[in-house]
């Protein structure tokens, strides 16, 4: 009997597809470049990817429970086909890469100074390796659990920093030019266009025809964290000394005193937060094998995960040099790299079954 999984799970399951890794880079990014007007490039960002949700949500309808790689035989070619799924195995490979690395190096900076990279890299890896290798439906009750554990501590530690927001800072109001909203949005863009995680998820819906109406819903719930978290970071440190914080996410919620007693609030946070970045690189993982395996119509074995999760290891320590090259592949090369890839293959994909459907309607009505 196939894996099936609900619309709920699969929405949950392309928020933290996006959402976790986010947190890095969007606030200090968009705050820089759009100073105290950045939420409203992050929700601008937003608005744009909707329109990348509908598309992907009619092609997941389309696909009717049908793996992505097969489905597009059928209707495009077995080039065309191949092509696409060497370029999502790619895609996979350097999406886990990275957040391998990104979740590693911040641990390593922030809270285990003392344990070495390779060790935390490790870990990340063989975690996310065996949950991947249990399957999608493991795979979606794990990170629902994540999600609500995440959302409950997003929630509370906004709650918490309520006092030490100084909403003056959003003033003055709609002062950023267009080219600078221009320029911030592209980092966002880039984190939302990971929705197009919903194609690996298509064969595994209960329900196909909820695709768009999946989409949407995935879009909206990424993107208004992220404005939320840009919007609170801009109001606890202004848009002054941004540049000076590594992670201004995590700073804004560390201000958070409770009386005079409890300090460090934000480690509830990180601690939510690390079990999605788990959970993150649990689903790239799985989307890397699910590529791989359909690409080169393999039978999933333990020697393709132990393969590939050292792959996926060597690759992360060895990559980058150093934490500060990784921000900068993430400010630039990483960017476009997602918007290149999912925009691009997303409505590649979309246009060419637009053209066979008419060709195909051609053809029938000539006989």
């Amino acid at each position: 009997m196939k894996q099936r999984i609900t619309s709920l799970q699969a929405i949950v399951i392309v928020v933290i597809s996006i959402v976790p890794s986010s947190l890095f880079y969007i606030p200090s990014v968009v705050i820089q470049i759009a100073k105290q007007d950045g939420w409203i490039s992050v929700l601008l960002s937003l608005i744009v990817t909707l329109l990348l949700a509908i598309v992907i949500g009619h092609v997941c309808r389309e696909a009717n429970r049908h793996s992505l790689l097969a489905w597009l035989r059928s209707r495009l070619g077995k080039i065309i086909a191949t092509a696409v799924g060497l370029i999502l195995c790619m895609y996979y490979f350097i999406a886990s890469v990275i957040i391998v690395r990104q979740f590693a190096d911040f641990m390593s900076t922030e809270t285990l100074m003392a344990t070495p990279l390779v060790m935390l890299a490790g870990i990340i890896v063989l975690v996310s390796v065996y949950i991947a290798s249990q399957g999608i439906e493991s795979l979606a009750r794990v990170i629902f659990v994540v999600f609500l554990f995440f959302m409950f501590f997003v929630c509370l530690n906004t709650a918490l920093i309520w006092g030490q927001s100084d909403f003056k800072q959003f003033l003055p109001l709609l002062e950023s030019l267009p080219a600078d909203h221009m320029k911030a949005m592209l980092m966002p863009l880039g984190c939302l266009s990971e929705i197009a995680v919903l194609l690996l998820l298509a064969p595994f819906l209960e329900t196909p025809a909820s695709g768009i109406k999946i989409a949407l819903w995935s879009t909206l719930i990424s993107g208004l964290i992220c404005v939320v978290v840009t919007g609170v970071t801009i109001t606890v440190f202004g848009t002054k000394i941004i540049s000076a914080i590594s992670y201004p996410a995590f700073a804004a919620i560390g201000t958070v005193e409770i009386s005079q007693f409890i300090e460090r609030v934000d480690v509830l946070l990180v601690s939510a937060w690390t079990a999605s970045m788990f959970a993150q690189v649990s689903i790239y993982t799985f989307g890397f094998f699910q590529m791989v395996t359909q690409t080169f119509k393999l039978t999933s074995h333990f020697s393709q995960y132990a393969a590939g999760g050292l792959l996926i290891l060597a690759t992360a320590l060895y990559a980058w040099p150093s934490n500060v090259v990784v921000a900068e592949f993430s400010y630039t090369t990483l960017t476009i790299y997602f918007l290149l890839n999912n925009y691009g293959v997303c409505i590649m994909i979309w246009f060419g079954l637009r053209l066979t459907q008419y060709k195909a309607k051609i053809a029938t009505e000539s006989l």
